[in-house]
């Protein structure tokens, strides 16, 4: 866990970062947020989880395996997870009246003050970004609300993390990961491999740091280049590995 962590550059003490995940050709990424709800656990961090993918239990779950315990969390108000029957209720989505982006956004702030009135700050998973247009939205709604979400935590100073769990080349999945990465401070694609299945590799994740170009440490770096790591997947977590170390 703590490999990812560091990637995604949250093991700093001052973290005001927008992250990206992008999956690619049906890659499961569900081990980012995994990690990074272990992360926020372990040391007492905030968040709020719009849960598009996977399920609140499938998290509960993965997180027992990884020695934290979700539901805790959620009965203290430290996490709070914001889903699709949250939204029934909030949105009005059973009447198939589609919601303004405005209001969806409303919403999501209500939860978010509502928590800011216990943590000073609050830190953002947007899981299953891509499943926006399948509830209906349009790439530009879908843009208006991360770009909202954007906004809120540049201006907190917490960080937030927009997994697009559909990247495909060819669509709109494809132009939202590409227009969101292009805005995040972190940007993380993770695959298969290219060569197929093997035993001693799950798949393989590319991260830049598009930000870096407004750091002057970096500033004569005109093209930086993507860190490249394989990973593997266990019961208990995940383990980065770099290329070129199995034998």
């Amino acid at each position: 866990m703590s490999d990812i962590i560091s990637i995604l550059k949250l093991d700093q003490r001052h973290i005001s970062n927008v992250i990206v995940a992008k999956e690619l050709n049906h890659c499961d990424s569900s081990f980012i947020t995994s990690c990074v709800l272990g992360h926020c656990i372990k040391t007492g961090s905030s968040v709020f989880v719009i849960c598009l993918h996977s399920t609140k239990p499938h998290y509960e779950s993965v997180g027992m395996k990884m020695s934290y315990n979700l539901q805790k969390s959620i009965n203290s108000g430290l996490i709070k997870f914001f889903n699709l029957d949250m939204m029934d209720v909030g949105l009005g989505l059973q009447t198939n009246c589609l919601v303004s982006p405005e209001k969806f956004i409303t919403q999501a702030k209500k939860y978010l003050e509502a928590m800011k009135n216990k943590h000073l700050h609050v830190n953002i998973i947007f899981e299953g970004v891509s499943h926006l247009f399948d509830i209906g939205y349009s790439l530009k709604e879908i843009h208006f609300i991360c770009k909202e979400l954007i906004d809120i935590t540049r201006k907190d100073k917490s960080f937030l993390l927009l997994n697009c769990n559909v990247a495909n080349e060819g669509d709109e999945t494809h132009v939202l990961a590409n227009l969101l990465a292009h805005k995040s401070d972190v940007a993380v694609d993770i695959n298969q491999l290219s060569s197929g299945w093997s035993k001693d590799v799950t798949g393989n994740i590319n991260v830049v740091y598009p930000s870096r170009k407004f750091n002057s440490d970096y500033m004569y770096n005109l093209d930086p280049k993507p860190s490249h790591h394989l990973f593997k997947m266990f019961d208990r977590g995940v383990k980065l590995l770099v290329p070129g170390t199995l034998h």
